[in-house]
């Protein structure tokens, strides 16, 4: 008898907790920024992909981001 009175006391705890809360709060949508993000080069040989050139241990896209490379 002792165990089903403490498994009902969970279960009315467990209820009674998942009823607390609201709805969530609306955020208003605001535009993400823009981030460049490089990729690394490949060891042993510097190899990138593409169009792209290892400068410094990352590889960059020097027509998209003409002010990374030399």
């Amino acid at each position: 008898m002792r165990g089903i009175s403490k498994g009902l006391l969970g279960l009315m705890t467990v209820l009674s907790l998942a009823g607390c809360g609201g709805a969530p709060e609306a955020t208003p949508e605001e535009p993400l920024g823009e981030t460049t993000q490089g990729l690394a080069c490949r060891h042993p040989d510097n190899w990138c992909p593409g169009s792209t050139q290892c400068i410094d241990g990352m590889c960059w896209d020097c027509e998209l981001q003409p002010e990374r490379c030399p």
